[in-house]
């Protein structure tokens, strides 16, 4: 039950955060292609966003270890 419940702290936001910014990316090219630039800025915006928690979440550890 702690294996699970840990497992889940630790994989859950990078699961969260890799969708946010595949959602992203396809909000930016569906806003791309219809011309609302509005949509498109928002898209890249939570596409950075989310790449940039996905790969801080993953060296966390690493980062945490040299210290």
């Amino acid at each position: 039950m702690i294996r699970n419940f840990l497992a889940a702290v630790q994989f859950g936001p990078l699961a969260i955060t890799l969708f946010v910014a595949i959602a992203g990316a396809v909000v930016a090219l569906i806003g791309g292609f219809a011309g609302w630039d509005g949509v498109t800025d928002f898209g890249k915006l939570a596409a950075g966003g989310g790449a940039l928690g996905f790969f801080g979440w993953l060296f966390l550890p690493i980062i945490l270890r040299s210290i």
